[in-house]
Formats: structure tokens, sequence, C-alpha cells
């Protein structure tokens, strides 16, 4: 009983949804939460990282390649929708600005288990994700200075983030893949970034739990965003590619099209921008959630079972 109990409780779903609906009903916390959102985020990155292995970028073409439709598919056409439908729907600078730091957020290091879930290319989702994220320390910086031009932000401020976030995490996740402390960071490696994601998403709601009552409207149409952005390019893809390419390659490409991290958007849009451009990070992590599992039903397996193209 108290091992099953204990298995929900550090369930990602449940997790996430327990800090969403605390994030609206008990806020107290928030303020003393608020400080430790990016130190959070940056241990959440180190546990994650932990899954990476550098050895998978071995043959550099191949690795590039699929680096470059990985960019195509996740920065080039989610960003492009979700900043065209943003641009039509949304008219606040706050929300504007934090949903312009999610088209320049990295893939979500959810593809990569999720993909081994649905038996999909394990090695495409992994060399993918890992490339991404090198290659945002760069690429990201460079979004959201372009888009977010009429703020103030440095953008050493935002190198300076993505060092925090993303390479020193990188590099420190090596260190816990010694052979005296791996299999202990391989068995809690899952509740970490769970409570931390967690944790982020509970203090971006509480924040912003005001806003969202009485300002529904504007949630209702970040809702509208995102369900154009994933649910709808997903299933065009979908549609246009289950006749020409393999399952493992459709499944992981289509995840690569449509999840973006939102532990790290929400992190980074509030220190960038504030409490007000973290909302929708926390609204995009409900549909990451909606989507990991309706990807399931939407791409079919077929007979062909072979590893990259």
């Amino acid at each position: 009983m108290i091992k099953t109990l204990v298995k929900i409780v550090n369930n990602r779903n449940f997790l996430l949804i327990s800090a969403l609906v605390l994030g609206l009903t008990f806020t107290h916390a928030k303020d003393l939460l608020k400080p430790f959102i990016l130190p959070t985020l940056s241990v959440t990155m180190i546990f994650s990282s932990t899954g990476f292995r550098f050895k998978v970028l071995k043959d550099w073409r191949l690795s590039l390649k699929v680096t470059l439709i990985g960019f195509l598919l996740n920065f080039v056409i989610f960003g492009t929708i979700l900043l065209l439908s943003s641009y039509l729907l949304i008219s606040d600078k706050a929300f504007l600005y934090g949903l312009i730091v999610i088209a320049a957020t990295p893939p979500g290091v959810a593809i990569v288990p999720f993909t081994t879930i649905y038996k999909g290319d394990i090695n495409r989702a992994t060399v993918a994700v890992l490339g991404l994220y090198i290659l945002s320390i760069f690429l990201t910086p460079f979004i959201i200075k372009i888009f977010a031009a009429g703020s103030s932000l440095s953008p050493w401020g935002i190198v300076k983030i993505m060092f925090e976030i993303v390479l020193i995490p990188i590099l420190l996740s090596r260190l816990l893949l010694v052979k005296p402390i791996k299999p202990t960071v391989e068995k809690i490696r899952g509740k970490v970034v769970n409570w931390g994601f967690a944790i982020i998403i509970y203090t971006i709601i509480a924040l912003n739990r005001d806003t969202i009552f009485h300002n529904f409207g504007i949630v209702l149409k970040l809702a509208v965003i995102f369900a154009i952005t994933m649910f709808g390019a997903g299933i065009v893809y979908e549609f246009i590619f289950r006749k020409k390419s393999r399952y493992e390659v459709r499944l992981t490409n289509n995840l690569l099209l449509t999840i973006k991290s939102s532990g790290f958007a929400a992190g980074t849009a509030l220190s960038l921008f504030g409490g007000h451009a973290a909302l929708p990070s926390a609204v995009l992590a409900i549909f990451v959630i909606s989507y990991l599992i309706f990807v399931g039903f939407l791409v079919k397996p077929d007979k062909n079972s072979q590893q990259f193209d």
C-alpha cells in the first residue's frame, strides 16, 4: 500500500496536475519558492542531462543531419506556428514575451523516455534532443533578442541564464555518472526531475493565480494557441507522413515537432521578464502532458522496425 502511494506521489502526471491545483488554491508558498526557481531548474536540468550520452554523437554526419531535422521541426516549424498565432491573438507584451521564450526553448527532455515507451527511434530522439540543447546555448538568446526587441533585456543576461541552466548542468551531469554514485542517480533521476518541474509549475501558477481568475480570456487564448501549435501540427504531420515514413521515425519526429520544455521555459521567462511572462509556460505544461498521452493514439505502428534512416 505504501509503495503504491509513493509511486503515485512520484508520478509525473500526478505531480504536475497537483502542482496546477495547488497553485490555484494554495498560494502561500509562492514568495518563499520564487527565489529558488532558477536553482531548482538548474538541479532539474543536471539530473535530466544524466540521461544523455555523448557517444551517440560519434557519427558526426548522422548526428548533424538528425539535429538539423530536429531544429527544423522544433524551432522553425513549431516556432513559426506559435509566434504567428501568438501575434494574432495576444496583445499583452508580458504574455507575448513568455510565448517568445517558449518558441526559443529547446525540446522537452520527456521526448527521450516517451520515445522509449512508444517504441520510437531512441537513437534519433537522444541525438536530436542533446544536439538541440547544445545548439540552444547560442540559438535561444538570439531568438529571444530578435523577437523581444521591444524589451530592455540585455543579451548577456540571456546568455548567462543559458549557461546556468544548459551548459553547466550538462557538464555537471557527467560527475553524477561516475561508478560509485551512478546507480543511485539513475534510481532517483525521474523523481528529482518530476518534483523539480512540479515546484516550478506550482510557483508559476501561484504567482499568476489572480490573473488566471480575473482574466480567464487570456488562458483561453493561450489554450487555443497551444492546441493549434501542438495538436494541430502533430495531426497534420502524421497525416502527411503516415505512408511516407516508418513508424519509429514518425513517432520521434512528431514528438520533436510538438514538445517543448515547459519547466525550462517557465524558469527562463520568470527570470527574464517576471511572473506574467511565465504564465504561458504553465499552460504549456498542461498541453505537454495531454499531448504525450494523445500521441500514443495518433501515431500508429507499422511492420517496419529499424533505427535511423
